[in-house]
């Protein structure tokens, strides 16, 4: 079972999903989903070491169709706290919107290139059936998932960023006046967080921070 809020045995309002090959620790996964557990939630997880991130965002994003809303996380990728799904279903709410991490690929066009990151969105099933299910796969000229955004621009559609509310090590230059930079370990909107490069012995802060999230999920 996937998420929660059922429509019907078959329908849902909403399903989450993530990835992993056989390059993340194997501790990553198991840690996700029990921290998607503490808050009430299921993750479906795709393990696949023929996909690249960009296969499994076309997969998923052109055969899960029984559903509303599809949300997609990094496999180091969490929600803070429970409150997290409440604020993304309100900014979804907007007709031919995508909500997620504010990011820009900065190994291309200088950096100046923002668009919603494929580590933590959502979107209507819909629309993404009326933007012709847009090539999610990286090119040299566009990161993963940066075609979703640029092709929702070009249609006038509603670009609903989060944006950076605690960095634990500066990295990248996000390029915008409020909110200049993202790196390791950055939570967005106080709700979501992404340790970024957790794959074998890089794992240790995205464990560490769902160990304590678990934490204080016990002690409430």
């Amino acid at each position: 079972m996937i998420g929660q809020l059922k429509k019907s045995k078959q329908h849902s309002v909403f399903k989450i999903f993530s990835f992993y090959n056989h390059l993340v620790n194997a501790e990553v996964p198991l840690y996700q989903q029990k921290v998607f557990n503490s808050f009430g939630y299921s993750i479906n997880q795709l393990y696949n070491n023929k996909f690249n991130h960009g296969d499994f965002l076309n997969h998923v994003c052109r055969t899960v169709t029984d559903t509303d809303y599809l949300i997609i996380f990094d496999i180091d990728c969490i929600p803070v706290h429970r409150e997290w799904l409440h604020m993304l279903l309100k900014d979804l709410i907007k007709p031919s919107t995508i909500v997620g991490a504010a990011q820009t690929a900065n190994h291309l066009d200088e950096g100046k290139n923002l668009y919603v990151s494929p580590f933590f969105f959502a979107i209507s099933t819909t629309y993404l059936k009326k933007l012709h299910y847009p090539d999610m796969r990286m090119t040299d000229l566009m990161d993963a998932g940066q075609n979703l955004t640029n092709e929702i621009r070009k249609n006038d559609g509603n670009i609903r960023y989060w944006w950076p509310t605690d960095i634990e090590e500066e990295m990248w230059d996000l390029y915008d006046e409020q909110h200049p930079k993202f790196g390791l370990g950055t939570t967005y909107n106080n709700a979501i967080y992404h340790a970024f490069y957790s794959r074998d012995d890089l794992s240790s802060r995205f464990i560490r921070k769902c160990q304590y999230i678990l934490r204080h999920q016990t002690a409430e």
